[in-house]
């Protein structure tokens, strides 16, 4: 950073030499600030300098007002020496400013002292806001510093009156310029500090910015004991400034002293600055909670000062900071971009955007300047689309030996794009941006787009709330549902077996950039444990093969054993589990872990009829024995309960063809304990087969990405587990557009099973989202060839 800030902002001036040198707090391992003030209050003050237009009177020991008959006047100061060479400087002034008339300033510098009435070796004027900024003393202030040429030596000041009323004018009792000495022996940039993500608000989708602390540009250590309140919106702010060959930092410091030691403000009031080189700082100490009671209308907003030149626009890196910040903001703090919120006022309550323009808050602010301010509403725009409302992991990825396909659902009133990144570890990865109507579905199929891949894991990004599933096949067998929208540093998986033909393989994704560290415990059914650790690499994956597992002494080995699975990272991932299973690995299924053990589950599906085999895999990872109460209930009204004690790190095997043989079921698991439980359908004599979590809670809407009846038979299953009647709606969607809809009841303690595929029969594409007036549970089978070649079922995605 070579060059940097000139400020055109307000400051202040007298012609009486009052020097305070006085340390801004504790700088380390800054400079200290060195404050110097110039007053201008009595009649030799007034009459020293060049006035046009301008009269002195006695009033209050001096002041300088317009002449009678003069609209407009100037007054520019005889050249100061300050007291010790300065980088910047602010300005405060007692006036009378009746309706109509108007005051402002310039401020110019210079090294040497002046040797002819010429202009040569001057800095240009800089000017300095005259709004209605107040200091803690009442008096006005210019609510920034300017930067001056490192080692401005000597200043003067100009004012500018003017009226728009006749004999009307501003009248300057005094006029008082701070100038300061924050510079650094040896000039400091941004480049060489560190940022870190933003540490303040909850959770987000949306990226944290990354930052320059305070504690690292400012040097000061201070505690934050602001009043607070979630902010409404956000209040752009633009600090005048032309590049110079001074630093950056020296300038920051300069406006932070200036706030807090001149201004007698408890903070700055900037909650975070933007750069001209597109740096972000952290201001405001306290986060944007912080509330700025020095900002008419704004102690209810994030303020952002871009430190941009008034004729100037944003550059695109300037532009980019603040459209990541703006758009983690709103996400943060719950505020649209592009929306609007109520305020109270003197007049009553009135509403403004909630990202606003300083100038739309306070009308006589002049900043932002006309370039910045023209390019808020795009800004608005960008922030928005630059939301991340939805974002799904796919650790697992193999178009080596499956086919794959992602699906994408967009229930929102607008269009949407989903931004799809596959990850192919040591090489780069593979981005493309899918369209996805409003209410529609789109597909991305991967084997076209890379080949000879068996380790291919997906990210998919979206502003809109998409909701992402996979499907990966074999000629014999189809797994899929949905994507992990939230990664877990904890994970379970109550099946996992190698016994006989089965095979079970742990898919852990690390997208982070860090080496993530992972501990996993295996508790077999027989009650023993083996733990191993991994690492898995930033942007990397690793594939565990279970059955390859055994103690360093090579006792234990996991293979041919039942087992359940715990994952403890260090840092949050993503977890999946792929199994195979049957004669020559035909059967296949896919899908993500469980990273929230509860007390309840529940499943819509289940039959025991035909060669179907049902089985309800619990795991107990307490260290306590819990009780496991099992209810199975038929479409009829059958009803079956079995109770076991499960000990402690240990799964249970619950058969349920030997509780209800040749039967369709809903089933419902309750323990004592938080555990997880998964059930496990198996068919065409063990050929094929899907393993799914249950619900952990009803719901009153689900919704299904994926789904065909083309070659398929397709059932949609809803069980009721309330006390009252359910009537359910299901809107299907087509790849047509076309919207298809059926409804039904379900009698409490019941379920229904439709046959979608006798409703719609050879659809391509179909996207259902179900509709209850009770809470309830839903799930859907899909068979592709009837069966034949396999098929898989899958809870339905709840929607809010």
């Amino acid at each position: 950073m070579k060059y940097w800030l000139r400020i055109f902002t307000a400051l202040l001036l007298s012609i009486t030499l009052l020097v305070a040198e006085r340390p801004a707090a504790a700088q380390t391992p800054g400079p200290q600030a060195r404050i110097g003030t110039w007053t201008l209050a009595t009649v030799a003050d007034w009459q020293a300098g060049v006035a046009s237009g301008t009269l002195v009177t006695n009033n209050s020991g001096g002041e300088l007002r317009l002449a009678d008959d003069q609209r407009t006047g100037s007054f520019i100061t005889t050249p100061f020496q300050a007291a010790f060479a300065a980088n910047a400087a602010g300005l405060l002034w007692e006036a009378e400013l009746p309706p109509g008339t108007q005051v402002r300033f310039a401020l110019r510098s210079r090294l040497d002292a002046p040797s002819d009435p010429s202009d040569a070796g001057w800095s240009a004027w800089y000017e300095l806001e005259a709004g209605n900024t107040r200091a803690a003393t009442g008096a006005w202030a210019s609510p920034t510093v300017v930067a001056l040429p490192r080692g401005s030596q000597y200043l003067q000041l100009r004012i500018n009156l003017s009226s728009e009323l006749p004999r009307a004018s501003a009248s300057l009792r005094q006029v008082t310029v701070s100038y300061l000495d924050t510079a650094a022996p040896t000039p400091l940039f941004a480049t060489g500090l560190p940022r870190q993500p933003i540490l303040f608000g909850p959770a987000t989708l949306t990226q944290r910015p990354a930052a320059i602390m305070r504690r690292d540009w400012s040097g000061r250590i201070a505690a934050a004991q602001p009043q607070r309140s979630d902010p409404l919106g956000v209040i752009i702010h633009q600090i005048d400034a032309t590049l110079t060959a001074d630093s950056g930092l020296d300038f920051m410091r300069a406006l932070l002293a200036y706030q807090t030691l001149v201004l007698g403000w408890d903070d700055l009031s900037y909650h975070y600055l933007i750069d001209p080189e597109g740096n972000l700082y952290e201001g405001r100490l306290g986060g944007p909670t912080s509330r700025v009671p020095q900002v008419v209308g704004g102690d209810r907003a994030v303020h952002i000062a871009l430190i941009v030149p008034r004729e100037a626009a944003a550059t695109p890196t300037v532009q980019g900071t603040l459209v990541s910040l703006l758009a983690w903001l709103g996400q943060a703090y719950d505020f649209a971009p592009t929306g609007q919120h109520s305020i109270g006022s003197a007049g009553g309550r009135t509403t403004r955007p909630n990202i606003a323009a300083h100038a739309e808050v306070v009308p006589t602010a002049p900043d932002p300047f006309p370039p910045v301010r023209n390019a808020i509403a795009q800004w608005r725009t960008l922030a928005d689309q630059s939301t991340v409302r939805a974002r799904w992991y796919f650790a697992e990825g193999n178009v080596n030996d499956y086919s794959q396909r992602l699906s994408f659902f967009n229930p929102s009133g607008t269009p949407a794009d989903a931004r799809v990144t596959l990850v192919r570890p040591g090489a780069a990865p593979v981005t493309r941006i899918v369209d996805v109507p409003s209410g529609a579905r789109s597909d991305l199929i991967i084997n076209d787009l890379v080949q000879d891949a068996s380790a291919l894991p997906a990210i998919v990004e979206s502003s809109a709330p998409l909701l992402a599933e996979r499907s990966m096949g074999l000629t014999t067998d189809i797994g899929g549902g949905p994507g992990i929208s939230r990664l877990s540093r904890v994970w379970y998986f109550a099946e996992g077996s190698t016994v006989g033909t089965s095979r079970t393989y742990l898919v852990l994704f690390n997208p982070n950039a860090a080496v993530a560290q992972a501990t996993i415990t295996y508790m077999r059914r027989d009650g023993t444990n083996l733990s191993q650790a991994v690492e898995v690499a930033g942007q990397g994956r690793l594939v565990i093969t279970v059955g390859d597992i055994t103690q360093p002494d090579g006792s234990l080995p996991m293979q041919g054993t039942d087992f359940g699975v715990q994952i403890i990272a260090n840092q949050p991932i993503a977890a999946e589990r792929t199994m195979r299973f049957g004669e020559q690995l035909t059967g296949m299924h896919t899908g993500r872990g469980i990273d929230t053990l509860a007390r309840e589950w529940h499943f819509a599906e289940g039959t025991t009829e035909g060669d179907f085999r049902m089985r309800l895999l619990v795991l107990n990872p307490n260290r306590q024995a819990t009780n496991v109460e099992a209810s199975f209930m038929g479409p009829d009204g059958q009803h079956e309960t079995r109770r076991y004690a499960v000990p402690p790190r240990t799964q249970l095997m619950i058969d349920a063809n030997a509780v209800v043989p040749d039967l369709g079921v809903s089933s419902f698991v309750r323990a004592d304990r938080p555990v997880a439980v998964e059930r496990a359908l198996g068919f065409n004599n063990g050929a094929a087969g899907s393993v799914g979590a249950g619900a952990t809670a009803p719901g009153l809407r689900w919704a299904f990405v994926d789904g065909r009846t083309t070659d398929a038979t397709y059932y949609l299953c809803v069980s009721n587990p309330g006390r009252l009647p359910a009537a359910v709606n299901v809107a299907f969607r087509f790849s047509d557009g076309a919207v298809g809809n059926q409804s039904f009841s379900v009698p409490p303690g019941a379920r229904y099973t439709m046959a979608v595929h006798e409703f719609y029969p050879d659809e391509p594409a179909l996207t259902a989202v179900v509709r209850a007036t009770q809470p309830i549970i839903a799930e859907r089978s899909l068979y592709p060839g009837g069966g034949v070649r396999g098929g898989f079922t899958v809870l339905g995605l709840p929607l809010p």
